[in-house]
């Protein structure tokens, strides 16, 4: 009986163990399937929030915008952009908490770092701040907004049905996938890039939500836009082979045109902190300067995508071109530098298409009977761009063949995206997201334990028990306190300022306290270690504990600022340690094993 009641008991276990992994599928394929729908929504009130806003602003509600910009009065360049910069000022500063409008850089963070949790806030402010900005004359894309709104999407309805918090990655990845899906009517283009620059793998857990949410997303894109590629263009083919090493040169080209793009960011932002303008003004300051550019070059407003168009259909001349990549680049430049919202994905290919337009009117001057139409090279040329500056080559690849509807020249286009991201990797080895996270000391490549360690504060963990002891402490007050003290916390402060003089370490104490005759004339100050170094309560544990290797300490003092050096607390390196290990087996038991999470 007891054998038999034994048996019993672990097959319930196993019943219930079941009946838990069951509940958990259906709960995650529920969820994949509510975040698929409220992204693919969300991209379409996004496209129509923005039109709303053009139309308010420019009076006109058209992605043809270069077409009906040709009616517009001079002063409604500059007026617009200024005053849609006004408005994202006053949200950012009273409404957003980082007073900056957020993307797919974030996006990775919240992967990396904070476990796959997105806040309410920032998501909507993000998602109506970048609708102004496009609306009113800002030079982005409206693919990063998207994906960040649909990542938060998803974040947040997994923290709302308590799923484990393993899994809200692969949420977040149904939100970026689908909303990419709706956006570029591309569902197989979605599910990559999110699993390629998203979640920057392809494991198989995965998949198959991200594949449900992007299928959801463009299902409810083609029933209320219709089932088309964003850019019909004519049917160009390779007129020979021997196109060969040019589409390998394209390449090369494509890659530092990327790269200067990609540097063009940062400098940007540089720059315009460098003119101390106060927040509330920096996006109208931006405006201004988009709305002089975009009087002579009104390509650059919004998302660009009839200039785009433009390139791929042979309607531009070298020299328009040429001066679209400049122009293009610096408006995207000064619209992320002055806090405007907007993505990278639509800007890397308008100045990919621009690229690849210019290349094949100048190889075509060069070799007229062997060079195919400029058209095909603005289609190679915006791939192979974008795929430098994203760094996503495979999602780049499948986004430009369902945008074109066009595989015929996938030997092509596959050539140059590999020259493109080779080179690109070569040289700085960073995407233009993973560039926006460097610039906050978040390294993609670190371990997940050390990024946990970077989120955490030196406060959180430190020691507020030590013993005070003054400079002029003379031997006969040392002994009777090392007598009387349990611990070896001894720190020298200066008993007016509080601020921290030095440590006193028992091992040097030890022969002059316990000695037959104390020398009189020896001070706390004469013993004290001087020369530690010393952190701040808001230092990152990550910091903390590089400091503790290279120092081989085992106690670092925490002052409160650099100015006073008043002592707050003590930081132990084995307590730093065991925050570390302990965030090692936390990232352990949070990896979904295949086993559970298939479904």
């Amino acid at each position: 009986m007891a054998l038999f009641g034994h048996n019993l008991k672990q097959k319930d276990l196993i019943t219930s163990f079941k009946s838990l992994r069951s509940n958990l599928s259906l709960k995650l394929t529920i969820a994949s399937l509510l975040v698929g729908l409220l992204a693919g929504y969300g991209a379409l009130l996004f496209r129509l929030l923005i039109n709303n806003v053009q139309e308010i602003f420019y009076g006109f509600d058209s992605e043809l915008v270069v077409t009906n910009a040709q009616n517009l009065p001079w002063w409604q360049f500059l007026i617009v952009p200024v005053l849609g910069g006004l408005i994202i000022g006053i949200f950012l500063k009273y409404c957003m908490p980082d007073r900056r409008p957020e993307g797919v850089a974030d996006i990775i963070e919240s992967v990396l770092v904070k476990r796959g949790k997105m806040k309410l806030i920032p998501g909507i402010g993000t998602f109506l701040t970048s609708a102004v900005s496009l609306g009113t004359g800002g030079s982005g894309g409206r693919e990063g907004p998207i994906a960040h709104f649909g990542a938060m999407l998803g974040s947040q309805l997994g923290q709302r049905m308590r799923i484990p918090s393993a899994y809200y990655t692969t949420l977040i990845g149904c939100g970026v996938a689908s909303a990419v899906a709706a956006s570029f009517n591309a569902p197989i283009a979605g599910m990559f890039f999110a699993l390629e620059v998203v979640i920057g793998s392809f494991a198989t857990q995965a998949v198959a939500p991200i594949v449900l949410a992007s299928v959801i997303g463009t299902v409810v894109s083609r029933v209320h836009l219709g089932d088309f590629p964003a850019f019909i263009i004519p049917n160009y083919q390779i007129v020979s082979w021997w196109e060969i090493p040019a589409i390998g040169l394209l390449g090369v080209v494509s890659a530092v045109v990327g790269l200067l793009f990609i540097w063009s960011i940062g400098f940007s932002e540089r720059t315009i902190d460098r003119f101390k303008i106060p927040e509330i003004l920096r996006p109208a300051s931006g405006g201004l300067v988009l709305g002089v550019i975009a009087l002579m070059f009104p390509q650059i407003i919004g998302a660009g995508y009839e200039a785009t168009d433009s390139a791929l259909k042979e309607e531009y001349d070298l020299i328009l071109l040429l001066s679209l990549i400049v122009v293009k680049t610096i408006a995207v430049g000064i619209t992320t530098g002055s806090r405007f919202g907007g993505g990278f994905f639509s800007p890397s290919l308008f100045v990919g298409a621009m690229t690849g337009g210019a290349f094949g009117i100048i190889a075509a001057s060069a070799f007229p009977e062997l060079a195919a139409s400029n058209g095909l090279y603005a289609i190679i040329g915006m791939t192979a761009v974008a795929s430098s500056v994203l760094g996503a080559p495979i999602s780049t690849i499948l986004i430009v063949f369902e945008l074109t509807g066009d595989y015929k020249i996938a030997i092509a286009v596959m050539l140059a995206v590999a020259v493109s991201t080779l080179i690109s990797k070569q040289l700085i080895g960073r995407s233009i997201f993973q560039t926006q996270l460097a610039g906050r000391n978040i390294d993609i490549k670190e371990n997940k334990a050390l990024r946990y360690l970077q989120n955490r504060q030196v406060r959180g963990i430190m020691d507020r028990e030590f013993v005070e002891i003054s400079p002029d402490a003379h031997m006969p007050e040392l002994r009777s306190i090392a007598k009387n003290t349990r611990h070896d916390k001894l720190i020298v402060v200066d008993p007016e300022t509080k601020a921290f003089v030095g440590r006193l370490e028992f091992a040097d104490l030890k022969p002059h306290v316990f000695a037959d005759e104390l020398d009189q004339d020896l001070t706390a100050s004469d013993l004290a270690q001087q020369n530690s170094p010393v952190l701040f309560a808001e230092s990152s544990l990550k910091s903390a504990l590089l400091i503790l290797t290279k120092s081989g300490a085992d106690i670092l003092p925490v002052i409160d600022t650099a100015k006073d050096s008043r002592l707050i607390g003590l930081l132990h390196s084995s307590d730093v340690l065991r925050e570390y290990n302990d965030a090692l087996l936390h990232m352990q038991d949070e990896k979904p094993t295949r086993k559970n999470t298939e479904i």
